[in-house]
């Protein structure tokens, strides 16, 4: 004990996550507080100060625990940090927070008053995402008109780029983060000048990838973690695909959490006629966390609407929904008119419940009919940048029996990423390639790190 560590800090929607490493990706010690937010109904935000606390309380957990043994300062080598995208902090003169951070998924964006300042067609050709309330910048408009002294902000930073700074790290601007802010041209890898000739000059003028050393810690922080290397890990769905070998040009990324999220890489920057043809799509278009590489990434709320339909049938633990995927292979759909359909993001319609449906053949009906959405986006990514060769899939859901078979039937042969949290495993392994101690990944990912 005592050899040099890795930690990797991952900011998600529900809790702040962090694991301390070893040099050869061994797991040593984990830890997880929930994220403050302050909900108020369809509202949350949370406080940036509370949040960096957070984030560098279970860091310095991690880093001091006593499965490391008494190491001394010098054994941490590097943190890393990803996270959630969209949500952001603004940051006065002095450096300090002058406004809540709104959550991603926060409404609250003035999105109105964004189109009427920017044609719809020339965002997303210029940021390759939809002009809603989720951007950064819709969020950052809001907040100058309502939030008092928001308006004297002088920049914005992403939450992982935030986290890095309280940790003594420098301004910057990381390329998978800034590409979900509404305010960087991906095409050319730039701040986008109309976007700050309405929000201001408020993204630091320093661009990174992931993984580029950005300061050493330092600062009113835990001794355990001064000294070390501190590095940006970029977008935690990105973090976690290229920790799970799936970061390189035609696989698959597949994350079956709360929202299943499709990311495919490609090797190559997209012209601006594409970028508009995906964004209408609603697919979006960024630069990934593998260096000179974009990302195609789409949503839905398929693990969400499978919770729903799950609790409906009273398997409202692990064990239980197991037995509800046992029960459903073997059963078949037959002549049964019983079908599921999103009517939105909120809310499912459930039709055709005659006599003979079991929990078993409703649960079969309901994984073979939401997991059939994501044929729509997985077809026109496939015609956009050539199809698939490989599929790796991760989260808790494919560990269900039919969800797992149904899946096999959509993609084909794929590989269970198996990984323990791979968003914060993923940004130790960037924190290990801004100490010098790892090497930059290529494209073939990083898996053979964790052989």
């Amino acid at each position: 004990m005592g050899a040099d560590i890795l930690v990797g800090v991952d900011v998600g929607t529900t809790s702040v996550k962090a694991v301390a490493v070893s040099l050869d990706g061994t797991v040593i010690a984990s830890a997880s507080r929930e994220t403050p937010w302050r909900r108020d109904g369809a509202h949350a935000d949370i406080d940036p100060r509370r949040l960096a606390d957070v984030a560098i309380a279970v860091c310095a957990e991690v880093a001091g625990d006593e499965r490391l043994g008494s190491p001394g300062r010098q054994a941490l080598r590097g943190i890393g940090v990803t996270g959630i995208a969209e949500t952001g902090v603004l940051l006065d003169s002095a450096g300090n927070p002058c406004a809540p951070a709104l959550a991603w998924f926060d409404p609250r964006g003035d999105v109105q008053s964004l189109r009427e300042r920017i044609d719809r067609t020339d965002f997303q050709r210029a940021t390759g995402v939809r002009l809603n309330s989720k951007p950064s910048i819709a969020k950052i408009m809001w907040l100058q008109t309502n939030i008092p002294g928001a308006d004297r902000a002088v920049r914005h930073l992403c939450v992982g780029e935030w986290i890095v700074r309280a940790l003594g790290g420098d301004y910057v601007t990381e390329s998978s983060l800034a590409s979900r802010t509404g305010m960087f041209d991906v095409h050319e890898r730039a701040t986008w000048q109309t976007a700050t000739d309405i929000v201001g000059p408020l993204m630091p003028d320093r661009h990174v990838w992931a993984g580029e050393r950005v300061g050493t810690a330092s600062g009113d922080i835990p001794d355990v973690l001064r000294g070390a290397a501190l590095t940006v890990a970029g977008h935690d769905h990105q973090t976690a695909s290229l920790i799970s070998g799936a970061c390189r040009d035609g696989a698959l990324f597949d994350s079956m959490g709360t929202a299943e999220a499709l990311i495919r890489t490609v090797a190559r920057t997209l012209t601006r006629d594409e970028m508009q043809h995906l964004t209408d799509l609603d697919i979006s278009v960024g630069w990934g966390v593998l260096p000179g590489h974009q990302i195609l990434l789409a949503g839905r709320l398929t693990g969400l609407s499978l919770e729903r339909v799950a609790s409906l049938l009273g398997a409202t633990d692990r064990a239980s929904r197991l037995s509800l995927g046992e029960q459903a292979i073997t059963t078949t759909r037959g002549a049964i008119a019983t079908r599921i359909e999103h009517l939105d993001n909120e809310s499912l319609s459930i039709s055709g419940i005659t006599d003979g449906v079991t929990p078993g053949l409703m649960w079969r009906v309901a994984v073979e009919d939401l997991t059939r959405i994501i044929d729509e986006p997985l077809g026109q990514m496939d015609e956009a940048v050539g199809p698939r060769l490989s599929s790796v899939v991760a989260g808790g859901w494919i560990h269900n029996a039919m969800v797992a078979e149904a899946k096999l039937r959509q993609l084909g042969n794929y590989r269970v990423s198996e990984l323990e949290e791979p968003g914060a495993l993923g940004a130790a392994f960037l924190a290990g390639v801004a100490a010098g101690l790892l090497a930059q990944p290529d494209s073939g990912g990083v898996a053979r790190w964790l052989d």
